[in-house]
Formats: C-alpha cells, sequence, structure tokens
C-alpha cells in the first residue's frame, strides 16, 4: 500500500487531469475520440456533450479536492469526515473506467481506461487505507 497522503495526492493529480481533459473538451478540444463513449466523431465534441464535459469537469476538479482533504494536504481537521466521500469518488472512477472499456472509441479504450484505472487505485489504496 502506499502511504495514505501520497495515494491522495495521486490520485488528486489524476482527477485535476480528467477536470482539464473535460475542460478542454468543453472549450472545443479536437479529443472527441478520447470521451463519451466514441459517442461523437473525432474532432471537437458536439455542443450537447460539449455541455456534458462542462458540468463535469468542475464536479471531476471537486472529487480532486475531497482527496486531497482526505490525505491531510489542506483542511486536514475534516479528513476523517472524507471516509465515505472517497468511497463514492472511487465508484465514480470506475463508472468511468468501465464506460471507457467498453466505449467504441479504440482511442478511449485504449488510452483512458489504464488512465482511470490508475486513479481508481488509488482511490481504492486511500479508502482502504481508512478501513484500518
Amino acid at each position: 500500500m502506499i502511504e495514505p497522503p501520497i495515494a491522495a495526492l495521486l490520485a488528486a493529480i489524476c482527477l485535476f487531469g480528467f477536470a482539464l481533459f473535460h475542460g478542454a473538451l468543453a472549450m472545443g478540444a479536437p479529443w472527441a475520440a478520447y470521451a463519451w463513449g466514441g459517442q461523437a466523431k473525432p474532432g471537437p465534441l458536439p455542443p450537447r456533450l460539449q455541455m456534458g464535459s462542462t458540468i463535469l469537469a468542475p464536479f471531476i476538479a471537486a472529487m480532486g479536492l475531497l482527496l486531497l482533504i482526505r490525505g491531510g494536504w489542506i483542511y486536514a481537521d475534516l479528513a476523517p469526515t472524507m471516509f465515505w466521500p472517497v468511497w463514492a469518488i472511487f465508484l465514480f472512477v470506475m463508472t468511468q473506467m468501465f464506460g471507457a472499456l467498453r466505449s467504441d472509441s479504440p482511442k478511449e479504450r485504449h488510452f483512458m481506461t489504464p488512465a482511470y484505472a490508475v486513479a481508481a487505485a488509488l482511490c481504492a489504496d486511500l479508502a482502504f487505507a481508512g478501513m484500518q
């Protein structure tokens, strides 16, 4: 197991990366082949999915902040209260991973699935550390 503060920091970095990715998609970055289950043609997302990324980006960033709290990096006195939110974040990342795994887009399957798997493993490590 990785030390909880390090696992929290690494998982938060992953989630901040996902949030930036969705923020870039929302602003028209041509990475549609790496997101949303292959629903869009390569290039920028259509407006409907851009709106989805616009909504998703700040939520993912907030999850990263919760992980930093759990790891004691910020608001360390609140760390014990973040036990269940870390499990919820783990479940969210797992759904993202399985969504990427079953995507119609080969790029999403090959690049996003491992990225989500790493984030899920780090979240699981942090969640199980709270059970000791």
